[in-house]
């Protein structure tokens, strides 16, 4: 099987690049940016670079892990956000019928276009309302939009995520996890005195990498054409404890820093993943320990700020 992997830079590109060949797949991988070695370098924003790209290679499954992934940039930068998560996609869409048509193409979305509280349990499945609270949010809703479209009028074979939130060591800062990671390795460098604790208090579902990438290659092969699918563990976490864990493994973080009192677990909504479509379609289970998982991204972070 040949796969064309878009976005194959990134931290979840470079899992899924690694999870394929790791399987048996012959992968072509592709970014704006390139290493030079593996990853060929085209804009698949650019119309004639995806047609051209997707003629030559003519791939069995594309990922398109490619886009704005931020809620808080698409505020920034609204024309931009939508450009990479709709017109992108269509680019790669119609490349596909044009070149590949029983080519199948897994996009993925995001559990921020739910609307979470409008839920009717903590268990999220598809069925949860979608919201339009960021231009980040109305981006991923248009292009399934469009792409449902194109598989009622054309064919298009388009499998869809909404993928919950994910950690690993390759993770770039900005995220909760990694940025306080960063801070305790800063702190244990000599770089910070101490540092303040934002709102913890929230219960949200977590994965390692390598469990999700492993979800979007058995949906790449198993995933039903035009269905959506939830990626995540099935599990909620206290953000709070989450970071808990990490001052743990660091005697001047506990030291130096003092933790927000921990709310009685009653008190927020555990809000978690109902992966129930997603493990009866491809029998997906998750398989790493999230505690093994922060810790080896706090080490990661310990390495980079040595």
């Amino acid at each position: 099987m040949k796969a064309l992997v878009i976005g194959a830079m990134g931290f979840a590109g470079s899992a899924l690049t690694e999870e394929l060949k790791n399987n048996g797949y012959e992968v072509i991988g592709t970014d704006i940016v390139s290493n030079g070695d593996d990853v060929i370098k085209a804009d698949m924003l650019n119309k004639k670079e995806a047609f051209d790209l997707i003629s030559k290679i003519r791939p069995d499954i594309v990922f398109n892990l490619a886009g704005q992934a931020s809620p808080l940039i698409s505020w920034k930068d609204i024309n931009l956000t939508m450009h990479l998560n709709v017109d992108l996609s269509v680019n790669i869409a119609e490349a596909v019928l044009e070149y590949c048509p029983d080519t199948k193409i897994l996009y993925i979305g995001s559990a921020n276009q739910y609307d979470m509280a409008a839920a009717s349990g903590a268990d999220i499945d598809e069925s949860c309302p979608l919201v339009d609270n960021s231009p980040y949010a109305i981006s991923k809703n248009t292009q399934e939009a469009i792409l449902k479209l194109l598989i009622a009028k054309k064919g298009l074979k388009a499998v869809f995520t909404r993928s919950f939130n994910h950690i690993g060591p390759t993770q770039k800062e900005g995220f909760v996890v990694t940025d306080y990671c960063k801070r305790i390795a800063l702190l244990e460098k000599g770089e910070l005195d101490t540092f303040e604790y934002g709102n913890l208090d929230s219960w949200r579902d977590f994965s390692d990498v390598r469990d999700v990438v492993r979800a979007y290659r058995l949906l790449g092969e198993k995933g039903q054409p035009g269905e959506v699918y939830n990626v995540g563990s099935g599990k909620s976490f206290y953000i709070r404890d989450m970071i808990g864990t990490l001052v743990e493994q660091s005697a001047a973080a506990s030291d130096k820093t003092k933790l927000p009192v921990r709310l009685d677990d009653n008190q927020l909504t555990h809000y978690r993943a109902d992966i129930s479509k997603l493990s009866r379609d491809t029998g997906f289970e998750p398989e790493y320990d999230i505690n093994d998982t922060l810790v080896s991204v706090l080490e990661a972070y310990r390495n980079r700020y040595v």
